[in-house]
């Protein structure tokens, strides 16, 4: 549900599909710290106006004692289509927007 508090919930089967095989092979719990945002939120929390997370395909994960390029390298193998490491924050995006995608930030 969005962190906003309204409890509205977005969420694609194939995002939970693929974190659970992400899980399932690191061995560990993962650390959800955002998914599915309101537009209003996502706004407000200074995201993309076209962003994954609104669509309810998008996920910001750490897993413990993993590094962010770890994460990223076994997200790469398990299929998801958006990758995005945040080294400075600590997390990595992941989505399942259809298409390739790679980012630094």
């Amino acid at each position: 549900m969005c962190k906003d508090g309204n409890n509205k919930a977005k969420l694609d089967m194939r995002l939970v599909e693929l974190l659970q095989k992400l899980r399932d092979k690191v061995g560990r719990p993962i650390t959800v710290h955002s998914g599915y945002r309101t537009p209003e939120y996502n706004q407000k929390v200074g995201g993309v106006r076209d962003s994954q997370h609104i669509k309810g395909t998008a996920a910001d994960i750490s897993i413990k004692g993993m590094s962010v390029y770890s994460i990223a390298e076994m997200a790469e193998q398990i299929g998801f289509d958006g990758i995005g490491i945040y080294e400075k924050q600590g997390f990595v995006h992941v989505d399942v927007r259809g298409y390739e995608a790679r980012w630094i930030r």
